[in-house]
């Protein structure tokens, strides 16, 4: 082995990766992935004579970009699976009491740990995380990341008004925690950890509190995440609580919450006009069809976004969504289409769960695809034999229940390795 190539190494398997944001794939029955330094030198059929240094054979794994889970709540990770009701219902009965319980280190802490094993599992190596109302927690979660070798963007969820009291902070209380975090934790580790901006949605924030929200953001050129038309009855009270919105978007337009690095979960019952906003504004959305399921909120129409060129991506939405796997939500997102008479492909699925993601944080250029020049942020799946074909493998990828992820890399380091 030469010099030049002993920090390189390959990892061999079946290779199935997006290339563009329309659902276009590229395929290697047999391919090689060779990195350095954490970034893909090259991507393509496997050569023995290929320029790397030792090469790990993960067949007959399917290599993957890592997953991008583009909306998701950590404090809401204990209860997966509890319906009780609507969304602002399910709000008041399950959710706000489990998120005052943050409040508590020592309840937190193994739930960080819970949530990134998870993560790990599901073969999400890039996420976008609402965390609690609590400074404490919200540093708790980013230590774990950290030790995780996850990418992350994360946020302390902004509250201070119509919640109870245990969630419930002011406005200047929580931009000064959310000030504090940005020093501590944004651009971590080369920029692997990052900050987001996490207004919860606009029933639960005051108009100080959003504008607030938004000169942080724009001072610190951070990502901004939050909630818009998921539910009907939600709709109607946040249009009643700040009428000169005008519409739901308006709200966040008013109070400077919207532009490029925006990423709006749910957008449901967003009107014609409001689409138009979106896209005109550069706004990115979060579709969540497992989570719109569960708790009947409606259906989003993807035709909306696609149509306009409004950047999509998948979210889990744990804990209305009921699992952390991207491969269910995308299962979610095929039935959510169909139910709507809009179908879309297994391709274009697969491309919401990583590249689509990573594009909506506003990380395409980084991580999302397997393609070199990028970060080696990938999984290895393992899937039967039998399916050897693009459109097979596919299948298994988006609606099967037979394959595990094996092995999980971060920058070409590995976060995680399943037991045997």
């Amino acid at each position: 082995m030469s010099v030049g190539l002993s920090n390189r190494r390959g990892y061999r398997g079946r290779v199935l990766t997006p290339v563009g944001s329309a659902g276009e794939l590229r395929f290697f029955a047999d391919g090689l992935l060779v990195v350095e330094h954490g970034r893909l030198v090259s991507v393509g059929p496997y050569a023995a004579d290929a320029a790397c240094g030792a090469i790990l054979d993960l067949r007959p794994a399917v290599l993957l970009p890592g997953f991008v889970d583009t909306h998701l709540h950590f404090p809401q990770t204990r209860v997966i699976g509890s319906a009780s009701g609507p969304l602002l219902e399910w709000l008041e009965q399950t959710v706000f009491p489990e998120e005052a319980r943050f409040r508590d280190e020592a309840y937190a802490r193994p739930v960080a740990a819970e949530l990134v094993a998870r993560l790990l599992a599901a073969g999400t190596t890039t996420s976008a995380i609402f965390s609690s109302s609590s400074e404490l927690a919200t540093s708790v979660l980013f230590e774990a990341l950290d030790r995780s070798g996850l990418r992350a963007i994360a946020g302390l969820t902004l509250m201070d008004q119509a919640c109870p009291d245990g969630v419930r902070v002011p406005a200047d209380e929580a931009l000064a925690a959310c000030a504090r975090l940005v020093e501590r934790w944004h651009g971590h580790d080369g920029g692997r950890l990052g900050f987001a901006v996490t207004p919860r949605f606009a029933l639960s924030c005051s108009r100080a509190l959003m504008e607030g929200a938004a000169r942080l953001a724009s001072d610190h050129e951070l990502l901004i995440q939050t909630h818009i038309a998921e539910n009907a009855a939600e709709g109607e009270a946040v249009r009643a609580l700040h009428p000169w919105g005008g519409d739901y978007l308006g709200i966040y337009e008013k109070t400077g919450l919207i532009g490029p690095r925006t990423v709006l979960a749910h957008a449901i019952h967003l009107s014609a006009s409001e689409w138009d906003r979106v896209a005109s504004l550069g706004a990115s959305i979060a579709h969540c069809p497992d989570s719109n399921f569960f708790l009947g909120s409606g259906r989003m129409r993807l035709a909306e976004a696609w149509s306009r060129g409004v950047r999509v991506g998948l979210g889990s939405d744990v804990a209305a969504g009921r699992s952390f796997d991207l491969r269910r939500a995308m299962a979610h997102g095929y039935d959510n289409a169909l139910a709507i008479g809009a179908a879309v492909t297994p391709a274009q699925l697969l491309t919401l769960a990583t590249l689509g993601g990573a594009t909506a944080l506003g990380l395409g250029a980084e991580t999302g695809s397997l393609e070199a020049g990028k970060a080696a942020d990938f999984i290895a799946v393992s899937l039967p034999e039998y399916a050897t074909t693009e459109g097979a493998i596919l299948g298994q990828i988006a609606f099967g229940d037979s394959g595990r992820v094996e092995r999980a890399f971060v920058r070409g380091e590995r976060v995680f390795a399943a037991l045997p």
